[in-house]
């Protein structure tokens, strides 16, 4: 117990003796602290009158830059839309808004052919009225073709080639016997459009011609609203094939088929690529429906997708009927016929060279005054196209 109670006084007194020296230690260090503090508060009271000094003479400038922009504002006060308007200006000059035109629409077996520039739409204004019957009377003094514009604000959803065709065999525009007919239609609020030639026109203005001048001349100027000049340029571009020698012409449309090849190779597939696909394939579905009805699925198909592709009315028809045969003669058998008609969307500018045929023959012309046709026919040649 002695030993004991020996131990415990020891172990007593030691923890006494370390608690003062904490107790001693603790306010010393709190002083030290309090002192660095200070010491540290000094100097950053020195520092931070620095810093105003030069904080004063930045907010100096500041205000400086306060009085001017006050004045910018003003500015900006009188004439506060003049970058908006400037913005506004440059988008209007690269994408102006369509003209619609507000005249009353007219269907095709309505309209009065009297004249070779039917404005139905009145769209011309008197100058360029004015200069495109003059173009299209020297196309057809010159004997090249019977040329006609028809330009109406909608076709009231008939497919504009649907429409074109009704106006070109109410005109029967060309000669009968040469078939030399030329017809432009235009239809504004449609902004579509087509081009068709008569039989007698389609060599020297084959469907890819055709199809070109409408994307290279005419649509470009109709996307700024400039439809006199559009289809002024449009005449200019058909006339100057039209009085082109022939070779000069062929080796033209072969570079420019070249440069289209070349252009669409990573494009949608072209129609003789649809024609071999269909005749692969048409030969399996003839074996699923049969021989009849598989054939006309199959050519059926094609004629709609070489349409779409933007094949040549005519060349479709050829190629979607030979097509039809092939598969329907492979294992002998009857077959039935079935017309199919084609057709586009409604809207746009056609042009009709000597298109329609049928009945009426006489003469034509632009004698005393009027500009009857002259019983020209058409194959369904030509191309379409909108903006």
């Amino acid at each position: 117990m002695n030993n004991s109670k020996a131990i415990l006084s020891v172990l007593l007194f030691t923890l006494s003796i370390s608690s003062a020296s904490v107790l001693y230690a603790a306010p010393n260090e709190a002083i030290d602290s309090t002192s660095d503090m200070q010491s540290r508060s000094v100097e950053d009271l020195v520092a931070i009158a620095k810093a105003g000094e030069s904080n004063e003479a930045i907010n100096d400038a500041v205000l400086g830059n306060e009085a001017i922009n006050d004045a910018i504002l003003g500015n900006e006060a009188i004439n506060p839309n003049v970058a908006n308007n400037e913005a506004t200006v440059g988008s209007t000059a690269t994408n102006p808004s369509p003209i619609q035109s507000n005249a009353p629409s007219v269907d095709a077996d309505k309209l009065i052919l009297n004249n070779p520039v039917v404005d139905q739409a009145n769209i011309l204004n008197p100058q360029e009225k004015q200069r495109l019957e003059a173009q299209l009377r020297n196309i057809y003094q010159q004997g090249l073709a019977q040329a006609a514009v028809v330009i109406v604000p909608t076709t009231h959803g008939v497919p504009i080639f649907d429409y074109a065709l009704q106006v070109a065999e109410k005109w029967q525009l060309g000669n009968k016997d040469i078939d030399d007919g030329l017809l432009m239609v235009v239809a504004v609020n449609d902004r579509d459009m087509y081009i068709l030639t008569g039989y007698g026109l389609e060599g020297v203005l084959p469907d890819a011609a055709v199809n070109r001048i409408i994307r290279e001349d005419i649509t470009p100027l109709f996307k700024q609203n400039n439809y006199g000049a559009g289809i002024i340029a449009g005449v200019d571009a058909l006339k100057t094939r039209l009085t082109a020698d022939p070779e000069v012409l062929a080796r033209a449309d072969a570079q420019a088929a070249e440069r289209s090849a070349q252009q669409g190779s990573d494009e949608l597939p072209s129609p003789i690529f649809l024609f071999i696909m269909a005749m692969i394939f048409g030969s399996f579905i003839t074996s699923i429906f049969g021989r009849v009805f598989g054939s006309i699925i199959t050519a059926g198909g094609f004629f709609a997708g070489s349409l779409a592709l933007g094949g040549g009315f005519f060349m479709t028809v050829i190629m979607a009927i030979f097509l039809w045969l092939f598969l329907i003669s492979r294992g002998g058998g009857g077959g039935g016929k079935g017309g199919s008609g084609g057709g586009r969307r409604g809207g746009g500018m056609i042009f009709l060279p000597g298109m329609g045929g049928g009945g009426g023959s006489g003469g034509g012309g632009f004698g005393g005054g009027g500009f009857g046709g002259g019983g020209g026919g058409f194959g369904g040649g030509g191309a379409g196209g909108s903006w």
